[in-house]
């Protein structure tokens, strides 16, 4: 996918190349009025409240239709019927706009709020229609980025990068532990794309957020820090320090075998959807964690010591959170994401500290 200024569409369906797709950088009005330049019939403009003064010169052009975006898609289908639509907002009202956009088979422009580029560019997405959360496809859209606009969220796009990185470590210590299938081209440029030694631009920070969520959309794992509640920041401190924990002192326990019926059941998973190694999968995999014990503590070792570098980074957009991480949110994430990490260190009897 080439991101430059252009402004053609990015399609999810082929991995955003189609035409040579991009992203245009520009001010929210300059978008909206490029869009609906030459447009016939009505256009609807669905925002979120806090988004909805930035398209208010569109608003008020004429033959133009709004509805502020109130957490449900079902209400924009009583609407009266438009030629297009544009929206602006974080990831729900986008997904709902470009869900209404593909069943009425209408153009969509998007104008996203969040730097992390969530629900800009999936081809199927969870959107909530009359109360209920279904998975629908979702129309490709002319996506318009405002630095001004997406100043808010940087330092959280920041932070999924750092996320990011982390679950390429995550992806590799499973795979040599697990000795499951990892790395290849995805791999290698997700790991490009969130090798940060510093400070990037706003333009920068939205680009490598937009090709990595392609690439999760192709299939690149997302990391079970997705799978974790809070800001992008406190779930990389609670991460980094639980995997550095394990690698520097964890050692399987080989008579603890964790209850891991009581463990579903305080998640809220079946039981039977548990990954359960055997005796002699358990034992193999202590014996794969001894062997790549050190490549891996000196590789995650050298990730957590740029911390320094990324609150730096951080501070330039947003305050940092202070304090310690809460390692207490840690506690169901093996149950959730039962192809991670933390299940691999739960399977070793070491994921039942009390809180």
């Amino acid at each position: 996918m080439r991101l430059d200024s252009s402004v053609p569409k990015i399609n999810p369906a082929d991995g955003g190349r189609c035409g040579g797709g991009g992203l245009s950088f520009c001010s929210v009005q300059e978008g909206a009025a490029r869009f609906l330049q030459g447009r016939a019939g009505k256009a609807l403009i669905v925002a979120e409240s806090g988004a909805f003064s930035a398209m208010l010169p569109a608003v008020r052009a004429p033959h133009t239709l709004s509805a502020m975006w109130e957490g449900d898609a079902l209400p924009l289908f009583a609407l009266p019927e438009a030629g297009c639509v544009l929206a602006a907002g974080g990831a729900e009202v986008l997904k709902a706009a470009r869900f209404f956009a593909a069943v009425r088979g209408i153009p969509c422009a998007l104008f996203p709020a969040e730097a992390a580029f969530d629900g800009v560019l999936s081809a199927r997405g969870e959107v909530t229609v009359g109360g209920n959360r279904i998975r629908v496809p979702l129309a490709a859209g002319e996506v318009f980025c405002d630095p001004a606009f997406l100043r808010p969220s940087l330092s959280e796009g920041y932070a999924r990068l750092m996320l990011a990185r982390l679950a390429r470590f995550e992806e590799k210590a499973v795979g040599l532990i697990c000795r499951r299938a990892w790395g290849g081209e995805g791999y290698e440029e997700a790991f490009s794309l969130s090798e940060m030694r510093g400070e990037l631009s706003p333009e920068e920070i939205v680009r490598r957020n937009a090709r990595l969520r392609m690439l999760e959309e192709e299939g690149v794992p997302q990391g079970e820090g997705m799978r974790l509640e809070g800001s992008a920041y406190t779930r990389w401190q609670a991460l980094c320090a639980l995997y550095l924990a394990f690698f520097a002192k964890g050692r399987p326990r080989r008579y603890a075998v964790p209850d891991y019926a009581a463990r579903a059941e305080r998640a809220h998973v079946p039981y039977a959807s548990l990954q359960i190694p055997s005796r002699e999968e358990y034992a193999a995999r202590a014996l794969r964690l001894e062997r790549a014990r050190g490549e891996l503590l000196a590789e995650l070792r050298a990730v957590t010591a740029r911390k320094s570098a990324y609150e730096r980074a951080l501070r330039a957009y947003a305050p940092v959170p202070t304090g310690k991480p809460d390692l207490t949110i840690l506690k169901i994430l093996p149950e959730r994401a039962g192809d991670g990490l933390c299940a691999v260190i739960r399977d070793f009897g070491l994921m039942d500290w009390e809180i």
